[in-house]
C-alpha cells in the first residue's frame, strides 16, 4: 500500500492556490454528482419532514421519520457488492458508472411514487394505513438513495488526490445544498402556490440532471483490471483498518459517530421548530432557510476546503467542530425570545429578519464541517476498498443521525425547544475530546495502489 502525508502535514510551499484547487473539470462532475446524491436526500429528509409538519403529524412522529432513513446507516451491508460485481447490460459504462446509473434511475422511481402517495392528516379514516404506505416508499427511496451514495463517495474518493479531498468534499456538499434549494426551497415555495404532489413530482424529475451527469462522467482509471471477490471485498476492507488503526478502531468508530451530533439533533427538529413552535410559513423557510441558507453552505464549503488545503485537517477539525456546537445558538435565542414551544403553535409569526443571521450562521458552519469530516473519511480509507470502507464510516455517521432523529423528537417533547437546543449543543463536546486520538498513523491514507 502506498503512503501518503499525514493529515495536516503538508508543506505551506506546496499547497495549491484557491483556484487551482477548484478551477478544473473534476470538481464540476463532482459538484453535479454531489446534486444527484443531495436530490433523494433531502426528499427523504427535510422535505419528509415539511409535508408532514403541514398534514399536521405531531413533533414526535416527524422526529421518528429518520429511522425509516435507516438504509443510510446499513448501506455497509451491500456495499460489497458495489466493490465486486459488475452490472449486466451497463458493463460499458464501468463498473462505478452503471452503479450510479441503476441507482439513479430506481431512486427517481421511488422518489415519484413517494410523491404521487403523500402523506394524510394523522384525523382522516384510512391515515394509518395510507401513511404506513408512506412510510415504506419513503423507506424505498432511502434504500435506492443509499446505494447511490455508496458508489457516489467511493467515485469521489478515487478520482481525487490527496492534496483535492478537501475541494472535492466542498464541491459535493455544494452539488448537495443545490440539490436542496432545488428540492428543500423549490418544494416549499411552490407547494404554497400549487400543492406538495405537484412541486414533488416536479422535483423527483430533476434526478434526470444526475443521471446525465452520470453519462458525462469519466470512470476512475483504477477500476480497470480484474476487482475482488464478494468474499475478499467483504473481509478484507475491515482488516485493513485493523490493520492501520488496531485497537483505536473504536476510537475511530465513535468519532464518526459523534463529530455531527449536534447538527443531527438539531436538523431532526428545526422545521418542526420553525413551522410549529415559531409560526414561519412553508414559503418563509423555503425563502430563507433553503435559498439563503444554500448560498451560505456554498461560502462555507468553498472556505472549509481551501482552509483543509492551506492549515491541515486535524486543525480544521478542531475548529470546525468548536463552531458546530456554537452555532445552534442562533435557534436557541429565537426559542427563547419568541416563546417557541411544542405545545401550541403561535398565533402569528416572528419577523423574518431575526431569522436570516441565524440561519446564515448555521448553515456556513455546516458548510466548514462538512467539507472536513468529509476529506478526513475520503482521507483515512484504502482505494483498494474504497466503497465498503466509506460505507462503513457514514454508516456510523447515519446511524447516529437516525437515532438522534428517533430520540430527538421523542426528547424534544420532553424538554421543550430551549433545553433541547441547549443538550444539542453539549452533545459535541465528546467527538471533540477524541480528536487528539484520531490522527492516522504516518503509512495511512488513500491508497493509489489498485
Amino acid at each position: 500500500m502506498a503512503t501518503d502525508r499525514p493529515l495536516g502535514n503538508q508543506p505551506l510551499a506546496t499547497r495549491p492556490s484557491f483556484v487551482a484547487l477548484y478551477g478544473n473539470r473534476t470538481m464540476l462532475v463532482l459538484l453535479a454528482l454531489g446534486f444527484a446524491g443531495g436530490l433523494p436526500n433531502v426528499m427523504v429528509t427535510k422535505v419528509a419532514q415539511a409535508w408532514t409538519s403541514a398534514a399536521h403529524w405531531d413533533v414526535a412522529a416527524i422526529g421518528a421519520l429518520s429511522a425509516w432513513t435507516l438504509p443510510y446507516a446499513f448501506k455497509f451491508a451491500w456495499a460489497p457488492l458495489v466493490d465486486s460485481l459488475q452490472l449486466p447490460l451497463l458493463g460499458r459504462l464501468g463498473r462505478r458508472r452503471s452503479w450510479l446509473l441503476a441507482s439513479q434511475v430506481l431512486a427517481m422511481a421511488a422518489l415519484l411514487a413517494l410523491s404521487l402517495w403523500g402523506p394524510h392528516a394523522p384525523d382522516t379514516p384510512d391515515a394509518d394505513a395510507h401513511n404506513g404506505v408512506f412510510l415504506l416508499l419513503l423507506l424505498a427511496a432511502a434504500f435506492f438513495s443509499a446505494t447511490q451514495d455508496i458508489v457516489g463517495d467511493a467515485f469521489r474518493a478515487e478520482c481525487l488526490e490527496p492534496e483535492q479531498l478537501g475541494a472535492g468534499a466542498s464541491m459535493f456538499v455544494s452539488g448537495y445544498r443545490v440539490a436542496f434549494v432545488a428540492l428543500g426551497g423549490g418544494v416549499m415555495l411552490a407547494a404554497g402556490t400549487v400543492s406538495w404532489t405537484v412541486a414533488c413530482v416536479a422535483a423527483s424529475a430533476a434526478m434526470l440532471l444526475g443521471i446525465a451527469a452520470t453519462l458525462q462522467a469519466r470512470e476512475p482509471a483504477q477500476n480497470a483490471g480484474a476487482r475482488p471477490g464478494l468474499r475478499d471485498a467483504v473481509v478484507r476492507p475491515l482488516g485493513q483498518f485493523w490493520l492501520v488503526w488496531g485497537p483505536r478502531s473504536l476510537v475511530l468508530a465513535c468519532f464518526v459517530l459523534l463529530f455531527k451530533l449536534p447538527d443531527q439533533m438539531a436538523g431532526a427538529i428545526t422545521t418542526p421548530l420553525l413551522m410549529n413552535g415559531l409560526g414561519y410559513s412553508s414559503e418563509a423557510i423555503g425563502g430563507v432557510n433553503q435559498v439563503f441558507g444554500f448560498g451560505m453552505t456554498i461560502v462555507g464549503a468553498a472556505a472549509g476546503g481551501w482552509m483543509v488545503a492551506r492549515f491541515g485537517l486535524v486543525r480544521c477539525l478542531w475548529a470546525f467542530g468548536i463552531a458546530h456546537c456554537v452555532s445552534i445558538v442562533g435557534f436557541l435565542v429565537l426559542a427563547l425570545a419568541y416563546g417557541a414551544t411544542v405545545k401550541a403553535v403561535p398565533a402569528a409569526a416572528p419577523p423574518i429578519w431575526p431569522l436570516i443571521p441565524v440561519i446564515g450562521v448555521e448553515n456556513v458552519v455546516i458548510g466548514m464541517v462538512t467539507s472536513g469530516f468529509v476529506a478526513f473519511l475520503m482521507q483515512i480509507c484504502d482505494r483498494r476498498y474504497t466503497a465498503t470502507q466509506y460505507a462503513l464510516l457514514t454508516a456510523l455517521m447515519a446511524g447516529g443521525n437516525a437515532l438522534a432523529g428517533k430520540f430527538g423528537g421523542m426528547l424534544a417533547a420532553q424538554l421543550d425547544y430551549p433545553l433541547f437546543l441547549v443538550a444539542a449543543m453539549l452533545s459535541g463536546v465528546p467527538a471533540l475530546a477524541l480528536i487528539a486520538f484520531v490522527q492516522p498513523p504516518e503509512s495511512s491514507g488513500p491508497s493509489k495502489s489498485a
